[in-house]
């Protein structure tokens, strides 16, 4: 049974498009918002089916899903913050790791046509389409949101998917932007170096096709170091498996411990600075910061004035819990941190 309710955005149409339907930069940022939405919702799996031929893919996870009243007031309010009174951590305990609810702009301006459906534990699913062919006329005619209701779902559509499906939320991207590019291979290891905190985490999954992604996608770039710094104590199988490999083979490999107050992690260090191209793209790995588990910001090394190249040759994580705090006093992006204390 559907909901009947017409859902709409809340939001003016033209600061909705100005805010940020361009926030799209890639497949790999759609992944990466809407695995974080997941995370949110205390999914423990997050299943990403792929269908190249028809330019289309699904992301399905089993979290706590939303009610007719939730999908409105709070995945259609853009703005809305999950960290709403000061929580940081969703019923699960989760740190959250949405913070201004923009980055969902991503997930409805990637594709030509975004279908969204969610339904909590005994509850009927609810959604609507999100057709960016006719949100454009609608803009262009400066429609107010009330006149752009979302479109109808339709079942047949996600029969594959909602079979034994008891909560949570799926969406249907159709007619992706740029087409999806890559192979099985290439989107594992993106997941995988965008989602490291997720590898080593019991409770929580992420499938490509059926398969689950774990750390073992890293090996070639595993392969192609040479030198370890971990800091701190940190619980990371990725470098753990560094550690034992290299000792091993002492003579050409060497790790360190380092300490620095309030800061985890680790720093390796590649053979050669083309060693952390991830294949075909522009895209490189590089030295990402993490705040309680969640990518806060990647390749932090370019923002340091200096001519040097041995930062080419470094990537790794740094974990400082410290910068989360309820003032927000950082406004975070899959891309990168403002600062809103200029002195930082």
């Amino acid at each position: 049974m559907k909901n009947k309710q017409p859902f709409t955005f809340e939001i003016s149409l033209s600061v909705l498009n100005h805010l940020g339907r361009s926030l799209y930069r890639s497949f790999a940022t759609v992944l990466g918002e809407a695995i974080s939405n997941s995370w949110d919702a205390d999914a423990k799996n997050v299943q990403i089916y792929v269908h190249r031929n028809k330019n289309s893919f699904v992301i399905k996870d089993d979290g706590v899903g939303m009610t007719a009243e939730e999908f409105q007031n709070k995945f259609l309010k853009i703005g809305y913050s999950k960290r709403k009174n000061g929580t940081k951590l969703s019923n699960a305990g989760r740190p959250f790791i949405g913070r201004k609810g923009i980055g969902k702009l991503a997930l409805l301006s990637c594709a030509d046509k975004i279908t969204v459906i969610s339904k909590v534990k005994g509850g009927n699913y609810v959604g609507g389409v999100i057709d960016n062919s006719v949100l454009d006329d609608a803009i262009t005619e400066d429609l107010t949101p009330q006149q752009y209701p979302l479109g109808e779902w339709k079942t047949a559509t996600f029969t594959k998917y909602t079979r034994k499906h008891k909560h949570g939320t799926i969406i249907h991207f159709e007619g992706v932007k740029d087409g999806i590019k890559g192979s099985f291979p290439f989107l594992a290891k993106i997941i995988a170096l965008y989602f490291r905190f997720s590898l080593w985490d019991p409770s929580f999954n992420i499938f490509l096709d059926g398969e689950k992604i774990t750390h073992k996608y890293l090996n070639d770039l595993a392969d192609k170091t040479e030198f370890l710094w971990t800091i701190g104590d940190h619980d990371d199988p990725y470098a753990d498996g560094l550690k034992s490999a290299f000792s091993q083979n002492p003579s050409d490999h060497e790790t360190r411990q380092l300490t620095i107050a309030g800061v985890a992690g680790f720093i390796a260090s590649v053979e050669r600075p083309r060693d952390l191209k991830i294949m075909t793209t522009e895209e490189r790995v590089g030295v990402d910061l993490f705040v309680n588990g969640r990518l806060r910001e990647r390749d932090i090394l370019k923002h340091i004035p200096t001519a040097r190249v041995a930062e080419s040759y470094l990537y790794g994580q740094i974990h400082f819990d410290g910068l989360d705090d309820a003032t927000d006093r950082f406004t975070s992006s899959r891309e990168g941190i403002v600062a809103d204390d200029p002195k930082v």
